[in-house]
Order: structure tokens, then C-alpha cells, then sequence
């Protein structure tokens, strides 16, 4: 059982609403932890600040929680802030994380390796300052692709009932030439046995014939409604009949009406 974490700090920034952003700072010193929680206080909208003092902490976070923001320092007592990146870039829930570096001692190399590691910026202790700290948090931010809910989404239904229409027709005009061979291979097939009226080429062909039917409705009407209904009747098999054929829909063979 993963161990439990300390509620974040809930931070109203300057407009005060909507929902807070989740924001992980990794960093040894009680000092700059503050520091940064209090810059998130600033930004334009509000935070759910977490604290780290180590690379285990921050694992036990990245775990359990998807962040927006992660503010990593570079020297930590167990690794660095390149750790930590790599931790991130690992980590399914948090590997879109818009990732910031803050670190008071720079050293030559760390920008490049942290770039490539997908962090959006590289900042100093000693020049941080309110205004450039939104500004790099906005670029961090924007930089990450962040899927807006579907939920949020509002289409017409006649546009989307159109588009369904015409993905349907246009697979089923995919779909029946294949339909069509495999209807040829089983006569070839019956043919070749001594018993043409076998039970399995039976009801293969006759399955060949139903999804037939239904791609030719597919072009004309509900595709989608059509689809459910097909995998309904196929993955419910039925013997054939014991005398007499059975009831078939239209042919793949005849001449398509027009």
C-alpha cells in the first residue's frame, strides 16, 4: 500500500478561480520551497502546491498524483534534477508534465541535458523574480499539449449523425470487395469436397452472406446502429438448418441496384 501523502497547499493566485492547477516542487531547502509556493501565489490562476525534499519523495508523488507543473532543483541529496526528469519522462501519469528547472548553482551542460529531457526552462535562484517566473511557468504550460475533456465538446448532431453516414458508407465500399473473395474461396472450396452441404462451410458462407446484408445497409442508412446489431447476431452462432437452405440476403454476386 503506497504511502499517504500530505495534502497540498491551496493557492489562490490573482484571479482566484477555477480549479487549482497541481504543482510538484522538488527541492532540499525548506527555504526555496516557500519561495516557489510563494511565486505560484502570483500566478494568474490558482495552485495545489506538493513539496518533495527528495528523489523518493518525488517518486511517491509522481505515483499517486498527475501533475500540470513540476519545479525541479538541480542538486538534491540523493541525485539531481536530471534524476528527476528522467523520473518523469518514466512516469505514465506525469510524463506530459510541463517541467521547469530552478537551480541555484549552474553548471555547464545541465540546460542542454535538461532540454533534451523535455524541460521547458532553465532558471536561476538568483534572478528569479515574479515577472519571470510567470512568464516561464506560462511557456512551460504552453508548450504541453493538454488534452481538453471530452465532456467540454459540444457538435451539432446532424453534423456528427452526417459524418457517421459517410464513415460508414465509405468502410463499407472498403469491406465488400474482401466479403466478395471470401465468398469465391468457399465455393472453390465446396466444390472441391464430396460433401458440398458441409455444416461449417454452411455456416461460414451463411455469415459471409449476413455481413453482406448489413454493408449494403451501412451505405444507405445508420451505420454505426447497423454495426452493433451485426456483432450481435455473428458472435451468437447457430446451427444450420437440417433440410432446406437457409433465408440469404442479397447476393455479392448479383448487380448492386442503383
Amino acid at each position: 500500500m503506497p504511502a499517504a501523502l500530505s495534502k497540498p497547499l491551496l493557492l489562490s493566485g490573482k484571479s482566484g478561480k477555477g480549479q487549482p492547477v497541481p504543482v510538484l516542487i522538488l527541492d532540499d531547502e525548506r527555504f526555496d520551497r516557500h519561495r516557489l509556493a510563494r511565486l505560484c501565489s502570483g500566478l494568474e490562476f490558482p495552485c495545489a502546491v506538493s513539496n518533495a525534499k527528495t528523489l523518493d519523495e518525488f517518486a511517491l508523488h509522481l505515483e499517486q498524483v498527475s501533475f500540470h507543473l513540476i519545479l525541479v532543483d538541480y542538486m538534491l541529496p540523493d541525485g539531481t534534477g536530471l534524476d528527476a526528469l528522467h523520473m518523469v519522462r518514466l512516469n505514465s501519469r506525469n510524463l506530459n508534465a510541463a517541467t521547469l528547472m530552478i537551480s541555484g548553482q549552474a553548471k555547464a551542460g545541465v540546460t542542454q541535458e535538461a532540454e533534451a529531457l523535455g524541460c521547458a526552462g532553465y532558471l536561476t535562484k538568483d534572478d528569479l523574480s515574479p515577472s519571470r517566473f510567470a512568464a516561464a511557468v506560462k511557456k512551460a504550460l504552453a508548450s504541453v499539449a493538454t488534452p481538453i475533456p471530452t465532456s467540454k465538446q459540444n457538435y451539432p448532431v446532424d453534423e456528427v449523425e452526417q459524418l457517421m453516414s459517410i464513415c460508414a458508407a465509405h468502410c463499407a465500399r472498403d469491406v465488400k470487395p474482401m466479403i466478395s473473395r471470401m465468398m469465391r474461396q468457399i465455393r472453390d472450396m465446396r466444390s472441391s469436397r464430396d460433401n458440398a452441404d458441409a455444416p461449417d462451410l454452411q455456416a461460414l458462407e451463411q455469415n459471409c452472406l449476413t455481413l453482406w446484408a448489413y454493408l449494403i445497409k451501412m451505405e444507405r442508412e445508420d451505420g454505426a446502429e447497423l454495426m452493433s446489431e451485426l456483432v450481435h447476431n455473428l458472435l451468437v452462432t447457430e446451427a444450420p438448418a437440417p433440410s432446406g437452405k437457409p433465408s440469404k440476403p442479397p447476393s455479392p454476386f448479383g448487380r448492386r441496384p442503383h
